[in-house]
């Protein structure tokens, strides 16, 4: 599975031909007596894939710089399948499958030998003087760990043991060699492994040799296998050397014994928790009860509340094993005090507006309006045309406009889309409730429309009590308001300067 490429004719043709040329040095360079049909068709494959790789990361890096280019022109949905895009590539070498089991060869051919150091068909032969190395430059792998696999073999130059040679150049019984990752990058120095090549006890034996783990965190690497001295009276050979993935066994723990105390411990304190809140809970519940009935104008509030309650036992009931203090601590830290509900859809467009709107759940509806912010309001209402005009400093002729445009872009955003809105308990003035509405993969919705510079943010009520989470949204809020207003987005890119001096 090859990532798609770009739609550019000579960077596509380019493409195909460096993987083409992958392809064929794979099958070169495969062993033809350990070879088969399957070896050579995976060994394939991981070489298409690990070559390809620069190109798919070239793409994702300017995939990363349209998204962000793309986020700034507040172009969200383009941004967004960008984004999927990006996510489609990372797959690709995320989960490679079978391939990602494979071997990946060090072939003779594609080595840069020095010294005395040469390739003989598929053995890497010589290192007779301590110059000697063979290198591998960009070799493409996956992240992870490696062992490199090889067969060496140690013999007598020949002739060499009858000549009356000094006792230093005297074939050796043992040969010390590196095999390392020559860079200054962090983490190269500790893939440095030592290893010794022994005599076999049987002269032309080859012996098959592990060396590692190294652990790579990049790619590509630069891989070099190098002699720790000369050896001018040894015939010294290596093949087929491949790096071989690391198996990732399972380490598993000692099972716990039956009497551990801590998990004890733990149970008592579930159960006293559970037993404790029983009664609190169904006290708090009872004396909403009667504040409804002694207080009919804060029905609105008891119901949203006693809901609220119900959703706590329900979800105390279904997961019991969960720790009941890091649920209440994640309730409060988070927020608490909103009723949650998951996949509503906006109705009703035609009555709608840039912050008002009604919302349909569970075949029920809602009105909500948007928490926090204010839209050019349709009618002059209480004031509400001086207040908008007075916020971005424009002509109050200038708000029927604005106040189409917030509600087109509420509309044509939000219908057909699956909504999460967490709804303030109780009901305003006008019968709707305060709301934050969030849309998958892009967030909270009042975030869109100051950042268009089509509402204007309000401060919280003096005194309200704002949760940790409540109190970033909002200087979230903030922040998106001074970009807009920096960029001239909306209704500030009518302020004049003009407007501006009058207001002083």
């Amino acid at each position: 599975m090859i990532p798609t490429l770009p739609r550019n004719a000579h960077v596509r043709r380019a493409a195909c031909a460096a993987l083409v040329w992958a392809g064929a040095a794979a099958f070169q360079g495969l062993s033809q007596e350990a070879a088969g049909p399957e070896t050579l068709r995976r060994a394939f494959l991981q070489q298409v894939i690990t070559d390809s790789q620069l190109l798919a990361e070239q793409y994702e890096r300017a995939l990363a710089k349209l998204e962000g280019e793309l986020a700034l022109a507040a172009d969200y949905e383009e941004a967004r399948r960008v984004k999927q895009r990006r996510e489609e590539i990372r797959a690709v070498y995320a989960t490679l499958g079978d391939a990602s089991t494979i071997t990946l060869p060090l072939l003779p051919e594609r080595a840069r030998l020095s010294g005395a150091a040469e390739a003989r068909g598929e053995e890497i032969t010589g290192w007779r003087s301590a110059g000697s190395l063979a290198e591998w430059s960009a070799v493409r792998v996956q992240p992870g760990t490696y062992h490199l696999d090889l067969e060496a073999l140690l013999g007598d130059l020949p002739g060499a043991a009858a000549m009356p040679l000094a006792s230093r150049i005297q074939p050796q019984d043992r040969a010390g060699f590196v095999f390392h990752e020559p860079s200054l990058l962090a983490g190269a120095q500790e893939n440095r492994r030592a290893f010794e090549v022994v005599r076999p006890t049987v002269e032309g034996q080859w012996t098959a040799m592990r060396i590692g783990p190294l652990t790579f965190t990049r790619s590509p690497v630069t891989l070099r296998l190098a002699p720790a001295a000369g050896y001018p009276a040894n015939v010294i050979s290596f093949r087929r050397l491949r790096l071989v993935p690391a198996e990732s066994g399972v380490i598993q723990a000692p099972p716990v014994p039956e009497a551990d105390p801590f998990a004890a411990a733990g149970e008592a304190l579930r159960k006293s928790l559970t037993s404790a809140q029983k009664p609190v809970l169904e006290a708090y519940a009872a004396r909403l009860q009667a504040l409804a009935k002694d207080a009919p104008a804060l029905k609105d509030a008891v119901a949203a509340e006693l809901a609220r309650l119900d959703q706590l036992q329900t979800a105390l009931a279904e997961r019991g094993e969960e720790a009941l203090l890091k649920r209440l601590e994640r309730q409060m830290g988070g927020v608490a005090g909103f009723e949650n509900i998951e996949d509503a859809r906006l109705v009703q467009p035609e009555k709608a507006s840039g912050d008002r709107f009604t919302i349909e759940h569970a075949g029920g509806r809602t009105d909500i309006r948007l928490l926090w912010v204010n839209c050019a309001p349709a009618e002059d209402k209480n004031g509400r045309f001086k207040a908008f005009a007075s916020h971005f400093r424009i002509d109050v002729s200038d708000i029927p406009a604005l106040a189409r445009s917030a509600r087109e872009f509420t509309v044509g955003y939000l219908e057909g889309r699956k909504l999460r809105v967490l709804l303030r308990p109780g009901k305003e003035a006008g019968g709707s409730r305060a709301a934050l509405v969030f849309l998958p993969e892009v967030g909270l919705y009042q975030n869109i429309l100051v950042e268009q510079g089509l509402a204007a943010v309000e401060m919280p009520a003096a005194g309200a009590r704002l949760s940790i989470t409540e109190r970033g949204l909002h200087a979230a809020l903030v922040q998106f308001e001074e970009t807009a207003r920096r960029l001239k987005n909306g209704a500030w890119a009518i302020a004049g300067e003009d407007r501006k001096e009058e207001k002083k």
